[in-house]
């Protein structure tokens, strides 16, 4: 089973202390996302990677998918640093990637301290797979090639893969604070997947199943508040910050705003119409 190495971005830019903060609320959520899907997992860090192991990686990147924080993830197989054993592993690795008349790069990356260049070490693997593979006809293509075969190279450890998966990104569940969301429209599901996705709690304010089940895919734990309250009042009962409405500009060239004591967000004003169409969709998907 491979190992999924997962990237962070906007948290490796806070201090020590509230990355280390925001980086378990990662964590956290990644456990508690295998923990409902009754998946077990293993998860461990070191600066600026988590990784996963679970019984089953492919449900486990489908759960990494939908969950903010995450930028990207990889299913990587890890090996040992010490440059002959990399060597005979990255050329293991690559005979399945490698068919007659690919080209190929090697992409690598390290951090610690090590008896080799990142440079060097992409140049020597390189050549270690012309060596085994060349008969196939494959050549490098440094531009654009057909394969590439990564290398990240962390202290003791070397990991391979040749695959990237995007997340949604953004800051991790929980990291800053929580929202009533209107979901009065199909664009509820939209303006309430950006406040997630800066790291906002959402409560949805709706009766209406079906886009509830739209945000609730993105966060099992969602709460939810029934309509017909003042909506100031209700996001004072859930202890909310603040309102989320899913109006576009030419909603509020014609609607009245509500008036209250609270700050009142509206995520989807500077989009236009197809980009909050297509974010919708994605949303759903």
């Amino acid at each position: 089973m491979p190992t999924l190495l997962i990237r962070y971005g906007e948290i490796g830019l806070k201090s020590t202390s509230v990355r280390r903060r925001f980086e378990n609320s990662l964590v956290q959520d990644i456990r508690r996302k295998h923990a409902l899907a009754q998946l077990p997992c293993v998860i461990t860090s070191a600066r600026g990677r988590i990784y996963v192991d679970s019984d089953d990686w492919r449900r486990s990147c489908e759960l990494l998918s939908r969950t903010f924080g995450v930028v990207s993830f990889s299913p990587v197989t890890r090996v040992t640093s010490e440059k002959d054993q990399l060597t005979k592993h990255v050329v293991e690795f690559s005979e399945p990637l490698l068919p007659p008349g690919v080209t190929f790069a090697v992409r690598s990356r390290r951090t610690g301290n090590h008896p080799y260049t990142s440079q060097s070490l992409a140049g020597d693997l390189g050549g270690a797979l012309l060596e085994a593979y060349g008969a196939r006809g494959i050549k490098v293509k440094l531009d654009d090639p057909d394969v590439v075969v990564f290398v990240e190279v962390r202290e003791k450890h070397a990991y391979l893969y040749s695959s990237t998966f995007p997340g949604p990104g953004g800051m991790p569940k929980g990291t800053q604070g929580k929202v009533l969301s209107v979901l009065d429209s199909a664009n509820g599901p939209a303006a309430s997947w950006l406040l997630m996705k800066r790291g906002c709690t959402v409560v949805a304010c709706s009766d209406d199943d079906g886009l509830i089940g739209e945000v609730r895919a993105w966060d099992a734990d969602l709460k939810t508040a029934p309509t017909g309250e003042d909506l100031f009042s209700l996001a004072k009962r859930h202890d909310c910050i603040g309102l989320v409405l899913p109006w576009r500009l030419d909603d509020l060239a014609h609607r009245s705003p509500p008036k209250g004591d609270l700050p009142v967000f509206y995520p989807l004003v500077g989009m236009a119409e197809a980009e909050v169409r297509a974010l919708a969709e994605r949303v759903k998907a």
